[in-house]
């Protein structure tokens, strides 16, 4: 019998292989994700610079800022004043922060941003002299 060749693996080679494998894939899957969360963030950063851009020549026909999106629909605020989606955020005009208007993304419920840009906590923001906060997020 010693002659005979062994056909096939041990199971000390299949466990090694699936360890490797599994090391591999808890390196690679955050990885990942957080390359998706980025991605669907940028979504939300172009929307945000395109409202502030609609904004701007908004006061530039009539001398002022506006926090109704209704009067933001002839620049290309989409749905006609309604609701500006993003992708994973929704963007409103939610208030006056002291320098004209404040925009906001914030990440939609039930969407994957949601969940891991945590929650509605996870906004994004910018306002008309171009302060965008918070910092970390629009890097």
């Amino acid at each position: 019998m010693s002659g005979k060749r062994s056909r096939g693996f041990t199971i000390v080679e299949l466990i090694v292989t699936i360890a490797i494998i599994g090391i591999l894939a808890a390196i690679a899957v955050p990885m990942y994700t957080n390359h998706i969360r980025r991605a669907r963030r940028s979504d939300a950063k172009v929307a945000l610079e395109n409202v502030r851009a609609m904004e701007e020549q908004f006061r530039a026909e009539n001398g002022r800022y506006t926090l109704d999106p209704g009067e933001l629909a002839s620049f290309g605020w989409p749905n006609g004043g309604g609701v500006y989606d993003a992708g994973d955020y929704t963007i409103t005009l939610p208030m006056d922060d002291g320098s004209g208007f404040l925009a906001q993304a914030t990440p939609r419920a039930g969407t994957r941003q949601f969940n891991t840009d945590g929650g509605a906590a996870g906004w994004l923001r910018i306002n008309a002299d171009g302060v965008k906060t918070p910092s970390d997020k629009w890097k």
